[in-house]
């Protein structure tokens, strides 16, 4: 049997984030939850926030992601402001990831289009989605900022 790979560090750090304060979900503007790549960490958090405590979907877990989620939560700071704000800027880090990734695919497909009257129906959608990927990770980048001292913060913007 092959063996399980080990969650992405971003990903852990996001799932014991809510682990420990289930409210941090509200302050996932742009729903990364849905963009988590490790299935065993979209089974803890879907268990968690379905009404199961957080020690039976940690039963259920494999031992990789209960390892890769010890180790997340040690990181962690302990809660409150510290832990929202470190939460917001994995969530900023998550999304703009995948972003990057469906850019970088974009990207590939697309430059072997030698001109613009031989543009194909798929590569003018692709390139729609670029354009609009491009405007999502600059809002990500503008709304998820890590807050400067002194300065208040926005109320969040509405994912599209």
């Amino acid at each position: 049997p092959q063996a399980e790979r080990p969650p992405p560090e971003s990903e852990c750090l996001y799932v014991a984030a809510v682990l420990r304060e289930p409210r941090l979900l509200t302050r996932d503007v742009f729903r990364v939850c849905d963009e988590l790549s490790h299935m065993g960490l979209r089974m803890v958090l879907a268990q968690t926030t379905s009404g199961q405590g957080v020690e039976e979907a940690l039963f259920e877990a494999t031992e990789v992601v209960k390892r890769a989620l010890l180790e997340a939560g040690r990181r962690l700071s302990a809660g409150g402001s510290e832990l929202e704000g470190e939460f917001v800027q994995v969530c900023r880090d998550i999304m703009v990831r995948r972003i990057d990734e469906r850019l970088v695919y974009i990207k590939r497909a697309t430059e072997q289009t030698p001109g613009a009257f031989d543009l194909t129906e798929e590569t003018r959608q692709l390139l729609s989605e670029r354009k609009e990927l491009l405007a999502l990770r600059k809002r990500v980048l503008d709304e998820l900022r890590p807050a400067s001292s002194g300065t208040g913060t926005k109320a969040p913007m509405q994912p599209v």
